[in-house]
């Protein structure tokens, strides 16, 4: 009975987080009102998805800073999510040759090299 109680918690939660307007993956720019409506859904999944975008997005204007400062800034192409999800599974199955477990690098690190590898920009921008 608690695993049906818990499918339609994750059910409405999902619908809730729908309807308020917050996107369901993170695809690119989205309006303001969406983006206000995820982070203040009271909903669980919405405040994850919110969470989760504000800190990848905190940390690539932190790394940014970073490479800036070390004169290697990152200059990447136009890619959608799913290109930079492929992209950073291939770096991490060549570094680690198909074995991701072996590594004990951040996951936070390794998605980073991957991304911006090959795309450190040229002259000064």
């Amino acid at each position: 009975m608690n695993k049906i109680l818990f499918i339609c918690f994750i059910f409405a939660a999902t619908s809730a987080a729908r309807a308020g307007g917050a996107p369901e993956d993170y695809n690119g720019p989205f309006t303001t009102q969406a983006l206000y409506a995820m982070c203040s859904a009271e909903d669980p999944v919405s405040r994850e998805k919110c969470h989760a975008y504000l800190q990848g997005l905190i940390y690539g204007l932190n790394m940014q800073r970073t490479m800036q400062k070390r004169g290697m800034p990152v200059c990447l192409p136009d890619m959608t999510a799913e290109a930079a999800r492929l992209r950073v599974l291939k770096f991490i199955d060549g570094t680690t040759g198909g074995k991701p477990d072996n590594n004990k690098d951040g996951g936070d690190w390794m998605a980073f090299l991957g991304l911006s590898a090959g795309n450190i920009c040229k002259g000064k921008k």
